[in-house]
């Protein structure tokens, strides 16, 4: 369980690195894991939790074959980021946005996203890789 502060995310991203190596994935899918699974956590501590440092993020580490399985689960506001449509790259760079590239960023290197909203203020996010 970690506390949720972006303070935190060194941490959380030494714990999936050592989890992610341990189960077998090369540096590359390593990075990809990592960045998935700080963007998820950014952004539970910016929107689901208001940087509200009280709240936690429990963070369970499984496998089923050769499946990676990270579960994050929360308290706050619900947020399924299967329901975000990616952006228009060129528009995006065009606007000069900065930020909002998390998702889609997930999305790109995860196999797979579940969410599910466990009850009323209860949140599970679970992010998979693949070996």
């Amino acid at each position: 369980m970690f506390k949720s502060s972006t303070k935190n995310l060194s941490l959380l991203r030494n714990f999936i690195e050592e989890k992610a190596e341990a189960f077998g994935f090369d540096e590359s899918s390593i990075n990809q894991i990592i960045l998935s699974v700080d963007e998820a956590c950014t952004n539970i501590i910016k929107h689901a939790h208001k940087y509200n440092e009280k709240e936690n993020i429990e963070v369970d580490i499984d496998s089923n074959k050769n499946q990676f399985i990270i579960k994050l689960s929360y308290k706050g506001q619900a947020f399924d980021p299967n329901n975000i449509s990616s952006p228009d790259m060129k528009e995006y760079f065009n606007k000069f946005k900065v930020g909002g590239l998390g998702v889609p960023i997930m999305k790109k290197f995860m196999n797979k996203i579940e969410f599910s909203h466990l009850n009323p203020d209860m949140n599970s996010l679970t992010l998979i890789k693949n070996l």
